[in-house]
Order: C-alpha cells, then sequence, then structure tokens
C-alpha cells in the first residue's frame, strides 16, 4: 500500500469518526453507526433515565447532579469517536 493511500485510509476513518460524534447528539446512534447496534440500542435507552435520575437527585444536590446526564452524553459521544468502526463498506464516509 502507498502512503498516498495509507494517508487517504486515514483521512476517511478519522471523517467517519467525526460523523459516528456527531450523530451521537442522539446517544447511541454513533455506536449504530459503527456497526455496534446493541450497544447503541443500549446507550439510547439508558439516556432517559440518566436525564431522569439526573433530574430527580437536583432536588437533594442543589443542583449538582444536573452534570450527570451531561457527563454521560460526553461519554457517550467520546466512545463513539474512538471505538473502532465495524462496517464492512470502506468506500466513501457512508
Amino acid at each position: 500500500m502507498s502512503t498516498s493511500e495509507v494517508r487517504n485510509n486515514d483521512k476517511i476513518r478519522h471523517e467517519r469518526d467525526q460523523v459516528a460524534a456527531m450523530q451521537s447528539i442522539i446517544p447511541g446512534l454513533g455506536h449504530i453507526y459503527k456497526g455496534y447496534i446493541w450497544k447503541g440500542i443500549g446507550l439510547f435507552l439508558i439516556a432517559p433515565a440518566t436525564i431522569w435520575a439526573g433530574l430527580i437527585a437536583a432536588w437533594a444536590t442543589l443542583g449538582f447532579s444536573i452534570l450527570f446526564p451531561i457527563v454521560y452524553w460526553v461519554f457517550v459521544v467520546y466512545d463513539a469517536y474512538t471505538t473502532e468502526d465495524r462496517r464492512k463498506s470502506h468506500v466513501g464516509i457512508l
């Protein structure tokens, strides 16, 4: 493989990571995009529980626990960005 092909593959991989991170605005979609269907569905289903827990606990923690859903969302975006792509298609970013 030539160096230009390696650079092109790295560029495509980086673009796919960025797309997965952007899709994770809705938790789980970035993981589904990268081929981790069950993990994505699980993260999507857990998201409302984290929001609910953060809001309920906010009453007891003077609002500090509202950071819990935000931390969860940041973790999901980071994990989607850094997770290896399982998809078989290696053409373009889709």
